[in-house]
């Protein structure tokens, strides 16, 4: 609630409130309005917050500071209300343009007889952290890693709806590695670091980022939605176009995967119930991300291609098979992007890994690969010199051809060797559609 300088109240909804410290609270800036004129003049606000689950509430009593329109506090607002932004296809209204900070003057609680008790834990948070760390610490390649982390999110933590997102330090974007929980898995997906919501700002922050009450908040951002629509202002508003994801979650939390000083990049967890996480959430899922940061970033096959783990019995070749149907692929050069058919499939160095290795089962018949090969064409494939990732890249490669069953897929068949399996006969164009290679 807020006051105007000869005395007269106005009420308005806010998106969200963030606690700064003990002292001190943050609501977020984004319109020139009346509410904002009382705030200046007056300095004065009283603002009334209700536990959604119990129903107890507290009446706070503010006083404005400063509008702060850069720094942490500034970043975390930024992407929460970029995620409601997001799904409500009002990025180009919904934009943060400051952090208003306010003293916490009083705390007086409301008319507490119809408030309901605290709710029980859904697990026990600790104990499902230390099996999940037990199982990871047993994982001798990163698909078993990301496989048991996925399910131990589910099993033991009780999270139904998670994405493992992978940062690409060259080209600023994050990309999923693996999902839990949806009917598109959705690996390969890509979204500049700009753009990616909660994920985005744990990874830039290199701290979580948790949202309690998103539909509450997405309600709001689509009523002002309609308001813009009525007023003519269609060119501001966009049709929500959906990403990997619940297509409307009720609250989320990001966390970044970091490991040996870096960050690899963000874990993404979702809920279809208000309030589902909490600071608990938050500790917890910070642990098992560092053990999986970890993994990503110590177990990428390695280079000893002449020393299998297992024999490696002999198979026809690619070019052996007899005549069919060719698989064909077209590969785009500007940006390594790979369509099997006319079906986008992926882009970047997974691209690039893929074309060449189909480009040499062409050329010679030989359907094995060794990432020591791979890495001595680095320049080629569009390596980062700061850290390769390429174990990873290739689990992204082979989870995403799996997913999209084209016919074509990778296995690892030793250290640091690979085979590379078709239903038929290759072909590979340019972007142009001329032969290449």
């Amino acid at each position: 609630m807020f006051v105007s300088e000869d005395g007269v109240p106005h009420v308005n909804y806010l998106l969200h409130v963030e606690v700064v410290d003990d002292e001190h609270v943050a609501l977020t800036f984004q319109f020139a309005s009346r509410s904002r004129d009382n705030v200046l003049a007056t300095r004065r606000v009283a603002l009334c917050v209700e536990d959604p689950l119990g129903g107890a509430g507290v009446v706070v009593r503010l006083d404005y500071l400063r509008t702060d329109t850069e720094g942490p506090v500034v970043e975390r607002l930024r992407a929460k209300v970029a995620a409601v932004a997001g799904h409500a296809g009002m990025e180009k209204m919904f934009k943060l343009r400051g952090a208003d900070v306010y003293r916490v003057e009083a705390v007086e609680a409301m008319d507490q007889r119809h408030a309901l008790g605290s709710m029980a834990s859904r697990c026990d948070l600790t104990a499902g952290v230390r099996r999940m760390g037990e199982a990871l610490a047993e994982a001798a390649d990163m698909s078993t890693l990301l496989r048991v982390f996925l399910a131990g999110l589910k099993d033991e933590l009780l999270i139904e709806h998670s994405i493992v997102w992978v940062l690409d330090e060259e080209r600023q974007g994050l990309y999923s590695l693996g999902s839990l929980g949806y009917d598109q898995p959705g690996t390969g997906a890509e979204l500049p670091l700009a753009e990616a919501g909660l994920a985005g700002v744990a990874v830039r922050e290199r701290g979580p980022v948790r949202i309690g009450q998103m539909s509450t908040m997405v309600d709001r951002a689509l009523m002002q939605r309609e308001r813009a629509t009525q007023r003519g202002l269609d060119a501001a508003v966009r049709r929500p176009i959906p990403l990997p994801g619940l297509a409307r979650p009720r609250s989320q939390i990001a966390v970044p995967l970091r490991a040996r000083g870096r960050t690899v990049g963000a874990l993404l967890v979702e809920s279809d119930q208000s309030q589902f996480f909490s600071y608990d959430d938050e500790d917890a899922l910070a642990a098992v991300g560092a053990a999986l940061a970890l993994g990503l970033a110590m177990l990428p096959a390695a280079d000893v291609p002449d020393v299998p783990d297992e024999p490696v019995a002999p198979a026809p070749s690619v070019a052996a098979q007899p005549p069919g149907q060719p698989l064909r692929i077209r590969h785009y050069a500007r940006d390594h992007s790979v369509f099997i058919g006319n079906e986008y499939l992926i882009r970047g160095v997974a691209g690039a890994i893929l074309a060449r290795v189909v480009r040499q089962c062409i050329a010679t018949g030989n359907e094995f690969f060794t990432t020591r090969e791979l890495r001595l064409a680095g320049d080629d494939l569009r390596l980062p010199d700061v850290q390769d990732n390429l174990g990873v890249r290739l689990l992204l490669l082979e989870r995403r051809l799996a997913e999209r069953d084209f016919g074509l897929r990778i296995e690892r068949v030793g250290r640091g060797r690979y085979r590379l399996l078709a239903n038929g006969p290759l072909q590979i164009v340019a972007g142009d559609g001329a032969p290449a290679g």
